[in-house]
C-alpha cells in the first residue's frame, strides 16, 4: 500500500509550484489547498499535470493569467519526475520525464500486486453497511438487484481504501407482508413446486389481492407476530428463514455475501424501540402534542435541525411523529432506534447464532437469536445504507434526529445511497403488483441472470473472440454476470437504469464483456510470448517515449487515487469508468505499438502488459466482477 505514483508526482510538482509563486509573488500567501485545488491532468499535448493558479495570483498581481504563469515556468526547476515545465495560456504545464515516472508505475505493480491501488484513508475505522433487506415473501427482482450490487460494490471499495465493512442484512418479518403471506400459506393445499421464495411470492400476490376481505384475520395473525413467542410468531419465523435462505441461493449467485442477519422480530422482542424513546424524551428532541393536529403523538420538532449541513437548512416539515396517539409507533422511531444500535449508541444486546455455516466466500453467515450468544457487530463509526429514493426523506429525519440528539460525528458518518429505479427493456417493475411474475417473461433476480447467461452462450458460441478451448458455458455465465454488474454500476446511483441486452453485452465498447474482454486479451499476450512475472527482472525503460505506452503508464498510475475518489464519493461508477479509460488506451497501445515482436521494447512492453492485467483485475474486483482468462 505504498504512496500512488501519480500523487508522487503530483507532491513534486506542488513543491516545485509552491517554491515558484513564492520567489514570484513573496506577498501572495498562497496556500497547499489553493494549489491543490488549481491542479488538472490534461490531454497531450499540454502536459501531465497542469495548475490554473495563475488565474488566482492575477487578482493579487494585477497582472494577465499569461503572464504570471509565464514567469512561474521560468522559477521552476526540474526535480526527479518532472523533466519540464512550460506555461501556455494562462497555465503551467509539467511534462513527466517518461523513463522515470514509467519506472515508478511499474514497479509499484510489480512489487504491489493485488494490493496495487489500495489506500489507508479509512484508518481501520468500522463501517455498518445495511443493504439489500428484501421483505422474506418474495423472490429478489431486478430492483434488489441494484441495491444489492451498489452495497457489495462500495463496500469492496471502502475495504480497499483501509475500512472494516460489516455487511449487515435487515430482515423485516413483523410487516403487514409477512402476516398475508402467512395467512395464505396456511390456506393453501398446495405444496411449494419451485424456488420457495418465488413460490411464496406467489401466495403473498393472491393473499394481497384478497386483503380486504380477508383484513380481520390477517391482523390477528399480525397481532400473535408482534406478541411473539406463539405458535403463529414461530411459524412466521419459520416460513421467512426458508424464503431467506432461497433468496441466498440467488444473492451467492451474484457473488453477494453478508455477515449478520438482523431480524425486526429480534430487534422489537430485545426492547430496542423502547430504549430509544426513552433517548429521545430524556435528551429533549421529542415531545407529547397537547393540541392541534399532533395531538397525543409523540413528535421531533425538525426545525431544530436547521444547521444541519445539507438538507435540513430547509426542511420541508416541521415535525415528525415517532409514535401516534394511539400508542403506534412510526418507521422513523423503528428506524432511529435500530441506526443508534448500529453506532453503538445504544446499551441493548442482541445474541447470535450461525445462519448458514459457509457462504461461497468460505465465511459464515450469522443471525441475530434469542437462543444465541453474544458478538461483536454493530458499533460503526460509520453507517452505509443502499435504499431506493423514494426513501430519501425518511432517511435524513433519521439522520437528523440522531444529529439533534447531540450525535454530530455520527450523524456527519450517516450514508444514504439513494438509488434510482430500475426497468427491462421497457417493462417497469412494482413488487406488490407482482409484474416479476409475467407469464411470458419473468423479471426475478434469477431469470435476469438466467436470460442473460442464455443471450451471453449464444455470441460466445463459434465466436472468433473466444479461445477455441475454453468452457463455453462458463465463459458465458462470467460474461452475463459482468454484463449485469457492469451496466448496473456504470450509470450514477441517484439516476435510474433501463436494463438493456443490447448494451451491457456490447463486446465493442462500455460494457462489462468489453473490460473482461481486453484483461483476457492481456492475458493471452503473456502466456503466448511465455512471460513468467519477476520482481526482480523488470524491463528497461529507456524505450519509453511520447506514445500510447505512456498514456497508458499513467492512467495505472493514478489507480489509488481512483479508489480514493470512489470511495469518498461511493460511486462505483468512478471505477467503471476508469475500467473503460484504461481498456481503450490498451486497445490504442496495442494496436500501434508492437509487443511480442516489439524487439528492443519487448520486455518493457511485456511488463506494461502485466501491469493493466494487475491493474483491471484488482479494478473489476472492486465491483464484484471476477475475471476469467481464456475469452
Amino acid at each position: 500500500m505504498a504512496g500512488s505514483p501519480s500523487r508522487k508526482a503530483k507532491e513534486e510538482f506542488i513543491a516545485l509550484l509552491s517554491d515558484a509563486v513564492a520567489k514570484a509573488y513573496p506577498g501572495s500567501k498562497v496556500d497547499r489547498a489553493q494549489l491543490d485545488m488549481s491542479l488538472s491532468f490534461p490531454e497531450p499535448p499540454n502536459g501531465d499535470i497542469s495548475s490554473s493558479i495563475a488565474f488566482k495570483l492575477a487578482k493579487i498581481a494585477k497582472k494577465s493569467p499569461a503572464e504570471i504563469a509565464k514567469n512561474v515556468a521560468q522559477k521552476m526547476e526540474a526535480f526527479s519526475y518532472i523533466s519540464k515545465v512550460e506555461a501556455s495560456n494562462g497555465y503551467v504545464n509539467a511534462f513527466f520525464e517518461e523513463k522515470h515516472y514509467a519506472s515508478l508505475v511499474l514497479q509499484s505493480v510489480s512489487h504491489e500486486g493485488h494490493a496495487y491501488g489500495s489506500s489507508n484513508i479509512g484508518e481501520g475505522r468500522k463501517v455498518v453497511a445495511e443493504f439489500p433487506s428484501v421483505n422474506p415473501v418474495k423472490p429478489w427482482h431486478v430492483g434488489h438487484v441494484r441495491s444489492a450490487l451498489l452495497g457489495d460494490s462500495i463496500s469492496n471499495i471502502m475495504e480497499f481504501c483501509g475500512y472494516r465493512v460489516e455487511r449487515t442484512d435487515y430482515i423485516d418479518d413483523l410487516g403487514l407482508q409477512v402476516a398475508e403471506a402467512l395467512w395464505s400459506y396456511m390456506e393453501t393445499k398446495s405444496e411449494p413446486d419451485k424456488k420457495f421464495d418465488l413460490w411464496l411470492g406467489e401466495q403473498y400476490v393472491k393473499a394481497s389481492a384478497m386483503a380486504k376481505e380477508r383484513e380481520k384475520e390477517i391482523s390477528g395473525i399480525l397481532k400473535k407476530m408482534e406478541e411473539g413467542n406463539n405458535d403463529v410468531s414461530r411459524k412466521a419465523r419459520e416460513i421467512a428463514e426458508r424464503a431467506v435462505r432461497a433468496q441466498y441461493e440467488t444473492a451467492f449467485e451474484y457473488g453477494i455475501y453478508h455477515d449478520v442477519l438482523m431480524w425486526e422480530s429480534d430487534i422489537v422482542h430485545a426492547k430496542l424501540l423502547e430504549s430509544a424513546l426513552d433517548l429521545v424524551k430524556t435528551g429533549g428532541i421529542a415531545e407529547v402534542m397537547e393540541e392541534g393536529e399532533y395531538k397525543g403523538c409523540l413528535v421531533v420538532r425538525l426545525e431544530k435541525a436547521k444547521d444541519l449541513a445539507g438538507e435540513f437548512k430547509n426542511p420541508k416539515e416541521s415535525v415528525r411523529v415517532l409514535v401516534r396517539s394511539n400508542g403506534v409507533a412510526t418507521y422513523a422511531a423503528k428506524d432511529l432506534a435500530f441506526h443508534l444500535w448500529k453506532f453503538g449508541l445504544m446499551d441493548r444486546k442482541f445474541k447470535y447464532k450461525v445462519f448458514l455455516p459457509k457462504q461461497p466466500n468460505q465465511k459464515p453467515l450469522y443471525t441475530t437469536s434469542p437462543d444465541g450468544s453474544e458478538m461483536g457487530f454493530g458499533g460503526g463509526k460509520m453507517i452505509m445504507n443502499t435504499i431506493d429514493a423514494s426513501q430519501s426523506p425518511e432517511q435524513q429525519i433519521v439522520r437528523a434526529m440522531i444529529y439533534l440528539l447531540g450525535y454530530k460525528e455520527q450523524a456527519a458518518g450517516y450514508m444514504h445511497i439513494a438509488y434510482g429505479k430500475v426497468g427491462i427493456e421497457g417493462e417497469s417493475l412494482k413488487g406488490r403488483s407482482g409484474n416479476w411474475l409475467g407469464e411470458e417473461r419473468n423479471y426475478t433476480a434469477d431469470d435476469l441472470l438466467r436470460e442473460t447467461t442464455q443471450k451471453s452462450l449464444e455470441m460466445v458460441s463459434g465466436s472468433k473472440k473466444i479461445s477455441p478451448d475454453a468452457d463455453p458455458k462458463a465463459i458465458a455465465r462470467a460474461i452475463a454476470l459482468s454484463a449485469i454488474k457492469f451496466e448496473y454500476l456504470r450509470i450514477a446511483p441517484e439516476r435510474g437504469i433501463m436494463f438493456s441486452w443490447e448494451s451491457a453485452l456490447n463486446f465493442e465498447a462500455n460494457s462489462g464483456p468489453y473490460v473482461m474482454y481486453t484483461y483476457a486479451r492481456a492475458k493471452k499476450i503473456l502466456k503466448k510470448a511465455g512471460y513468467v512475472h519477476s520482481k526482480q527482472s523488470e524491463g528497461a525503460t529507456n524505450e519509453i517515449g511520447r506514445g500510447y505506452d505512456f498514456e497508458l503508464i499513467k492512467k495505472m498510475g493514478m489507480a489509488q487515487e481512483i479508489a480514493e475518489k470512489a470511495c469518498y464519493e461511493t460511486r462505483p461508477n468512478v471505477i467503471t469508468d476508469y475500467l473503460l479509460d484504461l481498456s481503450s488506451l490498451f486497445s490504442r497501445f496495442y494496436e500501434s505499438m508492437p509487443v511480442i515482436k516489439g524487439e528492443a521494447a519487448r520486455e518493457v512492453r511485456l511488463q506494461i502488459v502485466y501491469s493493466l492485467s494487475v491493474v483491471m483485475e484488482n479494478m473489476l474486483g472492486l465491483l464484484g466482477i471476477r475475471t476469467v482468462e481464456e475469452m
